[in-house]
């Protein structure tokens, strides 16, 4: 018996030889085609989701391209997105995997119909990251993208990459924070919102969802300043104001909002510095009174812009400012429940804008 266990290695080591001969003598290998996993899944980063003529949901992916075949958009129709992607699955030759997906665009209509049945199922799904962009966009995006392949097959990842370049510039929102905001008493959700536009994917604002349908938007001439309540800390390359004839450039800004329990408001204080980068007004401002003065006025117009803004937002019964939750103590909830939608609306809201600029000009002698 001891003789035979020490030649048991022995023979271990001559089956495993004589095993990889085989593979090399017969062409087999872990990586071939016929076995390579990798080459039997489709892992897609972007999905677009809207709503048929017959209200049928239709699902639009981005295939990558594996191997010598070419990046593909297919489109499917399905009564969920459970038979949307047994469909897709069914059409290709490959599995579908959802685990690098980084960007769900929901049409205009399906998301004023309703998207939370949409987005629960998504979350079933183990393998979707919470931190998938979210986006409506407006036009014929399927189309839009089946010709953008065609002219840039790595157009996916190039608007991957735009998404992640501009955050704090333009409304961004991922599952996670929709999500947050929807099961929230105190806020609303919302997404940034395209256009198919001359050929071109266009930012033109804020869509505003009350629950999870989207009711309004902040229009595009709205938006920066929309962003800059929205984000406690905002950076802008160039923030124009046509009505005062000046650009300014290298906007920081701080945003703060606190309740007023004495006067029974919110109160939103803005700290805003930058630079001018252009004007063409009449004034002088190299001399101190005038600059003094072309900063209170821009100040009074930022904060008017701001209040109208809000009201706007009022108007419509959203509060994806988080407004509701400055109402929330440690020790007490002043609005528990639903008691918060239904005060918002009528709430007094006081804006404070605190402005420095700095790059005025050249001091003149004063006459």
């Amino acid at each position: 018996m001891a003789e035979k266990k020490e030649h048991e290695p022995m023979k271990v080591v001559r089956a495993l030889f004589a095993l990889g001969s085989a593979l090399i003598l017969t062409g087999c290998s872990w990586l071939s085609p016929a076995t390579n996993v990798v080459e039997e899944i489709s892992p897609t980063i972007l999905m677009y989701l809207s709503q048929s003529g017959d209200s049928e949901l239709e699902c639009t992916i981005v295939v990558p391209a594996v191997k010598n075949e070419k990046k593909q958009v297919l489109t499917v129709r399905g009564r969920s997105m459970k038979e949307t992607r047994l469909k897709l699955n069914f059409i290709h030759n490959r599995e579908f995997k959802s685990g690098q997906m980084r960007m769900l665009f929901l049409s205009e209509d399906l998301a004023r119909g309703g998207v939370i049945r949409h987005l629960n199922t998504l979350l079933l799904d183990q393998e979707i990251t919470d931190r998938l962009y979210l986006a409506v966009v407006r036009g014929d995006f399927a189309g839009f993208l089946r010709e953008q392949i065609r002219l840039q097959k790595n157009y996916d990842r190039i608007l991957y990459k735009r998404f992640r370049h501009y955050e704090n510039q333009v409304t961004q929102q991922n599952l996670h924070f929709f999500l947050r905001d929807y099961y929230s008493h105190y806020a609303d959700p919302h997404l940034p919102l395209f256009e198919v536009r001359d050929e071109q994917l266009v930012y033109t604002g804020t869509a505003l969802f009350r629950d999870d349908r989207m009711v309004g938007g902040v229009p595009e001439d709205e938006d920066t300043f929309f962003q800059m309540i929205d984000n406690q800390h905002g950076h802008f390359p160039i923030v124009p104001f046509p009505e005062r004839e000046v650009v300014l450039g290298k906007v920081t800004t701080t945003r703060k909002i606190r309740y007023d329990a004495g006067r029974g408001g919110i109160v939103i204080t803005l700290r805003m510095e930058g630079q001018v980068d252009e004007y063409t007004g009449d004034k002088n401002l190299g001399n101190r009174h005038e600059a003094e003065q072309f900063i209170r006025e821009l100040k009074e117009d930022l904060e008017e812009r701001i209040r109208e803004l809000v009201r706007s937002l009022q108007r419509m019964s959203v509060d994806p400012l988080q407004a509701g939750l400055s109402t929330v103590t440690p020790f007490r909830e002043r609005f528990p429940g639903e008691e918060w939608r239904r005060v918002w609306p009528d709430m007094p809201v006081t804006v404070r804008v605190d402005l420095g600029l700095t790059n005025l000009g050249i001091s003149k002698p004063e006459e």
